[in-house]
């Protein structure tokens, strides 16, 4: 996936990066390229939480997903 990250940098030095579809993901870091390692690994920490949030909620509703095929009418 793709993701829009925005790096500011600092008057006293070290840049900040966030995340604009995940407004609560940021990195901080020395170099800019510190702060998007970083936010990189929030950005993979929050789709981990996601997806086990998902799959607890299918779960617990006694889900199930079908693939169903239906024909073109003619």
């Amino acid at each position: 996936m793709h993701y829009t990250i925005v790096t500011e940098s600092h008057e006293k030095g070290g840049f900040t990066a966030r995340c604009v579809e995940i407004p609560k993901a940021r990195g901080h870091g020395s170099t800019q390229g510190e702060a998007i390692a970083r936010i990189k690994e929030e950005i993979e920490q929050v789709r981990q939480a996601q997806n086990a949030e998902l799959h607890s909620i299918i779960a617990s509703v006694h889900s199930e997903i079908i693939k169903i095929e239906v024909a073109d009418s003619a």
